[in-house]
């Protein structure tokens, strides 16, 4: 006690000396003095856009903690952002948290109290020797006292506690759930010290008591650790209780903040905490890593450390100074406009716009720097690259973007110029560039593009026996052409995007296979002895043979007709009348057996006569039939596709070479017009037909159904009556808490019956069905997880077991008279009599 008076009175005479910006004028309120501080003009802005100045100006008394225009720009508060209904009540909150009701002065505030602010939440005061805190703020200024009340000044904008919806519990691990809303949609899985926290429970549970601690199972918090409102750390708080958290600024993340129940110690774990991390500029952190003075040094030469200083963001490759070293640049050479310039180019050559990750980096990507040309990154086993640098140390985060440090200085690549102007100048390209003029193509390929053109050489034009002189009439020169077009792709592509057996189509409409592996990059069977030779309008990759064009392509009845060794096949096709199907655009993959594959199938096309057997043999023709042009190269061990008939085919594919089913492709790839082709040396036979499996069982109507009650704490209906033979449903979807069906011995009892009905686990989805085919009498049932929040239900089959009362008897029939009313009436209450007592000793 005697310490916390000396806090409060060092704490008085601290405020009291807190140095004022403002001169307050007592006779006028609080909206009027804010306003006249000249550093509130954001909250009065604030309390005009929520329409709280009237309020404020109202007979109060009111304490406002009244945040100045750099703590408004400090947290990012924009107005102009709070244009609907919601975001205006939002605002309102978080200014109303600032207001306490009635005039408290420096000298009523002492260390860890707290007070509610107009909002509903609470605020904490921190009073030490040195400063005076309300929540994590600083009162700069105090006691600024008003016509209805005062005001304190502080450098922060208080934001509202989060609120956390804390779950009913669970015996099982992590005991808890956290959410962020009332309805429990939005999960909270951590922690920020630097805000508060206000815990309620959802759905106001009274099982599983819930509280916070730093100090242990049921032990009181460190002072770090300030908690108000309802519970304690040994009763914790149920059904509509809370409190709120307030983390000091001595509780760092390191610290260990745990969650458990106050009724069952096993029920105990730990929040995960977090802190925000105060980022800088990227000039900032080039500036303090030691490696980049040339860097920052060339930034401020050219100009360009406002610009990195931006919003952003930015993705800058960071050379170290030993990078600038090598390079051999030296700043004192740049002097003139146009030297600048040129340094210029070069910096923002290291610079991409957007935040990138070395994460999102992949192998062959490309992008734009702000220089406008493209830097190209590697990414493989030894780590990533950006052109011919590589990244050092990645992932450096700052305020406006990301800094990857790499040990080169990247150049930017010198002006490009096009296609043919590049063929001019190699040298070896003569050959190439005659035939272009012969064929009228150098202007087309001068064009915007882009271009990918497969260069042969002089060499290769030798080779190839091309001579120019004899393309002289237009059928000749249209052939011409169509080499010429056959060496190019629309697009830019490089090597490195290129994959082996990846096909393109070229220009003139025939199709070039890229091999690549260990020996290098091939297109069709030429060698790409030079790759990625770029030009402003595309790539040039320098081969060593002339492509020349494939033949027109037939169609798969006529490759098949002419190989001499499927006259079977053929025969076979035009009699189970498919050849005009394996004309038709397709495309199709067709695995076609031999002749002599048909003769060691037995298959003999005379047997084949009626429509049932001419069917069969359709059969066994499509099941060597694939939809879709399948090259070998695409074939995996193990792949299956199905046929035209509906079976499907397995691939082995391995150093022996490819296999479909146990029949050996002797010859792949076979284009045709319509597809592909592999000749096999067996015939494949279609599986014998499946045997039909049976029919999964059919639910039993619903004849009642039983859902959950809004609340989520009882049944509905919780009372049905049915007849005997009918099916009760109990079902419910996405509930917020699980639930179950378990029989119980009474109305309402708590003894489950033994080897009794039930729906299993409790779940928040249900589809539990029974049908009760004994008549007269009541199930009784309970929900496991809420049986002591009194969760009953019952299903009444007939007339439920209860025995009816039986009528007045009337004597003033002649007894003797069996056969009147009277007689009647007499018996049956006798036999009624004799049911209840036997009814009694069978219960007994």
């Amino acid at each position: 006690m005697k310490r916390s008076l000396t806090t409060l009175i060092l704490a008085s005479l601290l405020i009291s000396t807190l140095p004022l910006s403002v001169s307050a004028d007592a006779t006028e309120d609080i909206p009027t003095n804010a306003a006249a501080t000249g550093v509130h003009d954001s909250l009065v802005a604030a309390l005009t856009h929520a329409n709280l100045v009237t309020t404020l100006q109202g007979d109060g008394p009111f304490t406002v903690f009244a945040p100045t225009d750099q703590a408004f720009i400090d947290a990012g508060i924009d107005l102009s952002t709070f244009d609907t209904d919601a975001e205006n009540a939002t605002l309102a909150d978080i200014l109303t948290y600032h207001v306490v009701a009635g005039k408290v002065m420096s000298t009523d505030l002492a260390d860890s109290t707290a007070a509610d602010a107009l909002n509903g939440d609470k605020l904490s005061f921190t009073v030490s020797t040195s400063e005076v805190k309300v929540n994590g703020a600083v009162v700069t200024g105090a006691d600024v006292e008003t016509s209805n009340g005062v005001i304190h000044v502080i450098d922060k904008v208080l934001m509202p506690p989060v609120d956390v919806f804390v779950s009913d519990g669970s015996m099982t691990s992590p005991y808890y759930q956290f959410y962020t809303d009332s309805a429990g949609y939005y999960p909270l899985n951590e922690i920020d010290i630097t805000q508060s926290y206000k815990f309620q429970r959802l759905n106001n549970p009274s099982t599983h008591p819930f509280y916070i601690g730093d100090s242990g199972y049921e032990a009181d918090s460190s002072a770090e650790v300030f908690i108000v409102g309802d519970g304690t750390s040994t009763t914790g708080i149920s059904n509509d209780e809370s409190f709120t958290a307030f983390f000091k600024d001595g509780f760092t993340v390191e610290d260990t903040l745990s969650y458990f129940c106050t009724v069952h110690s096993g029920m105990f774990a730990d929040f995960t905490l977090t802190q925000p991390v105060t980022l800088v500029d990227i000039p900032t952190i080039a500036t303090g890593t030691g490696v980049h003075d040339s860097l920052v040094a060339a930034l401020s030469k050219a100009d360009l450390v406002t610009t990195l200083q931006g919003d952003g963001p930015f993705t800058v490759f960071a050379p170290t100074d030993q990078a600038f070293t090598d390079a051999g640049i030296d700043l004192s050479t740049f002097v003139t406009d146009e030297e600048i310039a040129a340094l210029a180019d070069i910096l923002t050559y290291h610079v991409v716009s957007g935040s990138v990750l070395s994460t999102a980096l992949t192998d062959g990507l490309t992008a734009t720097a702000v220089n406008g040309d493209d830097v190209t990154f590697t990414v493989n086993e030894a780590g990533v690259m950006v052109n011919d640098a590589n990244v050092v140390t990645a992932d450096v985060v700052a305020s406006n973007g990301v800094v990857h440090v790499i040990d080169k200085v990247l150049m930017p690549p010198a002006d490009l110029v096009d296609i043919p102007t590049i063929a001019t100048g190699t040298g070896v390209h003569d050959s190439l560039v005659a035939a272009l003029s012969q064929a009228n193509l150098v202007a087309t390929l001068q064009g915007d593009g882009p271009f990918t053109v497969f260069a042969p050489t002089d060499e290769a034009f030798t080779a190839a026996g091309i001579d120019l002189a004899s393309f002289d009439t237009d059928a000749e020169n249209d052939t011409l052409v169509d080499i010429l077009t056959y060496h190019v792709v629309s697009g830019s592509v490089l090597s490195s995007a290129l994959t082996d057996g990846m096909v393109a189509t070229a220009l003139n409409g025939d199709d070039v296979t890229f091999t690549v592996n260990d020996a290098g990059v091939m297109v069709n069977d030429a060698n790409v002895v030079t790759a990625d030779v770029v030009a402003s309008n595309g790539v040039v990759h320098v081969i060593d043979k002339v492509l020349m064009p494939p033949a027109d392509l037939v169609d798969i009845p006529t490759i098949a007709t002419g190989t001499g060794v499927h006259d079977s096949l053929v025969a076979a096709l035009s009699k189970a009348d498919l050849v005009t199907t394996l004309q038709g655009d397709g495309p199709f993959t067709v695995f076609a057996p031999t002749d002599e594959a048909f003769a060691a199938a037995g298959i003999d096309l005379s047997t084949f006569e009626t429509d049932e057997e001419i069917a069969a043999l359709a059969d066994i023709l499509t099941y060597h039939v694939v939809s879709g042009s399948v090259l070998s190269t695409a074939l995996t061990d193990g792949m299956t596709a199905t046929a035209l008939n509906g079976d499907d085919v397995t691939f082995t594919v391995n150093d022996a070479g490819v296999m479909v089913n146990d029949a050996n492709v002797v010859t792949a790839d076979v284009v045709a017009s319509n597809g592909v082709v592999h000749v096999i040396d067996k015939v494949l036979m279609p599986p014998a037909d499946p045997v039909d499996e049976p029919e999964e069982p059919v639910l039993a109507t619903c004849d009642a159904v039983v859902r959950i009650a809004p609340s989520g704490m009882k049944y509905s209906p919780a009372e049905v009556t049915i007849s005997v033979g009918q099916t009760v449903c109990w079902q419910w979807e996405n509930e917020s808490m699980a639930h179950n069906v378990r029989e119980v011995d009474g109305d309402q009892s708590t003894t489950y019956t033994a080897n009794g009905v039930t729906s299993g686990v409790a779940m928040t989805t249900v589809d539990f069905r029974y049908t009760f085919d004994v008549d007269s009498t009541t199930f009784y049932y309970a929900c496991e997880p809420h049986l002591a929040a009194g969760m009953f239900g019952k299903v009444i089959v007939g007339d439920g077991g209860v025995v009816a009362t039986p009528p007045a008897v009337d004597n003033s029939m002649d007894a003797d008279e069996e056969t009147v009313p009277g007689f009647l009436v007499a018996m049956t209450t006798i036999a009624l009599a004799g049911a209840v007592i036997v009814s009694s000793r069978r219960s007994e």
